[in-house]
């Protein structure tokens, strides 16, 4: 085996089916079922992994090559995959979703986190429609809770994520089981089935329907709040051309240690 390649996204898709057209053998690592039956790779290895499990891995798999395509705002991924390279000794490369601007409009405000956001949803109350994902539910339904607000998540139609909800303390009727991204007609759709009164979503750029979600909101006159994007360390490889040729020089060039492009 050569490449590691830390899956689960979209992009992580694209550089899985990239790699392998260019002749690679690519070992792909999900955190869940879900993500190895999307992952687009003949070889998935399933489960969350720390830094530790990761160079465990790569050693036993005689990896030469860790690709990190984890989310952008799977800053904890991040950190494992940059460990565990330079545990291994081995090169890191970064691929990800480029990132793009958000428009400027008063009813689009951007805040750094997830806490900031809750904070800010509420006051637009009484309806927070959320797009964020289920790992931080539970932070809006506190603050949904504590401000008299009323809690909607859109989120994978996975047991995870409705589990999630359900222990935030979400009724059936507050969850919306459905992968994204979905255009601007089904989020109007949603936003107004709901009676959204503000709608927050995650900095992910077009491929995870961002621009769709704000068109939508506008549409309907309600604010959007967005939370940043994290900053990342290095230069990102954005394209998966760029990310083949990156890792034929590697190889040919008897692999440098490093993390980053």
């Amino acid at each position: 085996m050569v490449i590691l390649l830390l899956g689960g996204t979209s992009e992580a898709r694209e550089a899985a089916r990239a790699l392998q057209a260019a002749g690679f053998p690519v070992l792909v690592s999900v955190a869940t079922p879900y993500g190895a039956e999307r992952s687009g790779a003949t070889q998935v290895v399933v489960g969350k992994k720390d830094a530790a499990a990761l160079a465990s891995l790569i050693s036993a798999r005689g990896i030469r090559v860790l690709i990190d395509a984890t989310h952008p705002f799977a800053a904890a991924a991040r950190s494992n995959a940059a460990s565990a390279a330079a545990m291994s000794r081995i090169p890191c490369l970064r691929f990800t979703r480029p990132w793009e601007a958000l428009p400027e409009h008063p009813l689009v405000h951007q805040v750094p986190d997830c806490e900031a956001a809750a904070a800010l949803a509420v006051e637009c109350g009484p309806v927070v429609f959320l797009t964020v994902g289920s790992r931080t539910v539970n932070v809006f339904a506190a603050y949904g809770r504590a401000r008299g607000c009323r809690i909607v998540a859109r989120v994978l139609p996975v047991p995870e994520a409705l589990a999630a909800c359900r222990e935030a303390g979400l009724f059936p009727c507050d969850i919306v089981a459905l992968e994204g991204p979905v255009g601007e007609e089904l989020n109007v759709a949603l936003f107004r089935a709901f009676g959204a009164t503000v709608v927050v979503a995650r900095e992910s750029g077009e491929r995870g329907g961002l621009p769709a979600k704000i068109k939508a909101a506008l549409k309907l006159g309600i604010p959007v709040v967005v939370v940043r994007r994290p900053p990342e360390s290095g230069t990102p490889l954005t394209e998966a051309e760029a990310l083949v040729k990156a890792v034929s020089e590697i190889l040919r060039n008897g692999g440098e240690y490093g993390c980053g492009a």
